[in-house]
């Protein structure tokens, strides 16, 4: 066969040529960087083509946090390894040193977390998408709303939702009840009263609008999932150029119309309230009659509402979810509830509860920080580091925009931090035994500069929550009670795979 016969053949066949071009082509540029880890000497997972070391995860094999702790398990003994998302390469970190040194000493270094499209409508000032200096200054204007005496302020709405919480829990009196979505118009009432100025009725109306429409928030059709899975894995950049949203896009529009409403009344009349929104309201009201008010760190009212739509994204799931397993504790060990009662009394305290005896439940404190340990809401934290970087320890050098990863839910299972892991014992977190283990180790809230900023707020509604719960109902399992909890295999987010049910008890 001539040269001619060779091309007039190609011509012939040119959709079969065609498919094979870009087969090569995919091939190429699906495997173009499976060598990025070995061209560094790194220890990594062998990866599969289009998918990665994602494989477990797609087929829904196993839960987003016990694949972190597989991970872990693959690099025993290694500082650091990587793995593969897709043809995206990530540094996993094992060594507490190194996590210290990137999470906290050198945090200058990975100050931008792993965001999909932070250019989303009404999210892009989220602190969750805001980057580098940007989010330094709405996080140091975001921060004294977390201060103590604020907390204090907020503290009676918080009681007033933990009171009507109360009257929801009884009509399941000596029933079998699922706590997570029960626990949930709880949370949904802090947040309503805290973050939007609003009295929700979660707890107190069936039909509550405020309810119907942030149970859509994270709303997605099966198609929608499928589509963005796919985006996600063979196209990443098509997500930003397409604008597409994880979120409910009618939803988050009609939670921000909320919100103006709320802003709106509040500057027309002059009225004020102890909550979340009005420090952000107060915040921007300041920068506005700074003269200097054009400088690009800006708290205006898009500010506002990001913060605010951000901490329903945020709160909902992961309160929700603390306070559910808590009571699922408490149920499967009733020497724990009762010492837990017991703890509550000695306090001394009675209806009312103040911010300082709060501040003095340092055993319920262990006993949440435990949940957390055991039931992290989020498997991992990610930074992407922003200064060409020198892991301590390695050879290793990270460049800028590359994507490293701190496996919670794997050091939380760790028996050289915390000896004999599936155990629960609050005691870890009292006294010398606390006092001993690097503090960084516990990451239930994230750790260094990016940790959560509401974390305290979390802490003082749970606190809140539990004291009301203790006081006023007794939880013991029933035939739904999963004992141990299996975790969902297809949430992101940390889920029972059958719902946390227990048996309520008016006392």
């Amino acid at each position: 066969m001539d040269y001619k016969d060779i091309v007039h053949t190609l011509i012939k066949e040119w959709r079969l040529f065609t498919f094979f071009v870009c087969v090569i082509i995919l091939y190429i540029y699906y495997t173009s960087t499976f060598d990025f880890f070995s061209k560094k000497g790194i220890k990594y997972m062998k990866p599969t083509i289009f998918v990665g070391n994602l494989g477990p995860r797609l087929k829904a094999a196993i839960s987003i946090h016990e694949f972190q702790v597989q991970i872990y398990e693959y690099f025993k003994g290694d500082l650091c390894g990587g793995i593969f998302e897709g043809r995206k390469p990530v540094l996993y970190l094992f060594d507490p040193d190194i996590i210290k040194d990137v999470a906290i000493q050198h945090f200058d270094h990975f100050i931008d977390r792993n965001t999909i499209n932070r250019h989303e409508q009404y999210f892009s000032r989220s602190l969750l998408n805001l980057q580098g200096s940007e989010w330094k200054g709405v996080r140091s204007t975001l921060s004294p709303a977390f201060s103590s005496a604020k907390l204090k302020n907020m503290l009676p709405l918080i009681a007033h939702c933990s009171q009507q919480m109360i009257t929801f829990l009884k009509q399941y009196n000596g029933k079998d009840i699922e706590m997570k979505d029960a626990l949930g118009h709880f949370t949904l009432e802090v947040i309503g009263a805290c973050a939007f100025g609003i009295e929700c009725e979660a707890l107190t109306n069936e039909n509550s609008h405020f309810v119907k429409v942030a149970e859509k928030f994270t709303y997605m059709s099966k198609l929608k999932r499928v589509g963005i899975f796919i985006i996600l894995m063979f196209m990443p950049k098509l997500f930003r150029v397409l604008n597409i949203s994880f979120l409910h896009r009618e939803t988050i529009e009609e939670l921000v119309r909320m919100l103006k409403a709320t802003k709106a009344e509040r500057r027309a009349s002059g009225c004020k309230r102890n909550d979340f929104l009005q420090i952000l309201v107060d915040a921007a009201d300041k920068e506005m009659s700074n003269p200097d008010h054009t400088s690009k760190i800006y708290f205006d009212d898009e500010t506002i509402d990001a913060q605010s739509l951000l901490f329903l994204l945020g709160g909902y799931e992961t309160t929700s979810t603390l306070l559910s397993f808590a009571v699922h504790q408490m149920a499967i060990n009733p020497d724990l509830q009762i010492k837990l009662r017991s703890h509550i009394t000695e306090i001394g305290i009675e209806s009312d509860v103040s911010y300082e005896q709060l501040s003095e439940l340092t055993y319920l404190e262990a006993f949440l920080y435990e949940i957390l340990r055991m039931y992290p809401p989020l498997s991992r934290i990610d930074r992407i580091c922003t200064k060409k970087y020198n892991l301590p320890k390695t050879s290793v050098q990270v460049a800028v925009g590359e994507t490293v990863i701190i496996p919670i839910y794997a050091l939380h299972m760790d028996p050289n931090y915390y000896p004999k892991p599936s155990e629960f014992r609050p005691e870890r977190f009292l006294g010398d035994e606390k006092s001993n283990r690097p503090s960084h180790l516990f990451l239930g809230f994230g750790t260094g500069p990016r940790n959560c900023i509401g974390q305290r707020f979390a802490m003082i509604s749970a606190k809140m929550a539990m004291v009301t719960l203790l006081k006023n109902f007794e939880f013991s399992i029933c035939d739904q009670t999963q004992d141990p909890i299996m975790f969902d295999k297809r949430s992101v987010l940390l889920k029972a795979e059958k719902g946390v049910w227990v048996h309520i008890e008016k006392l």
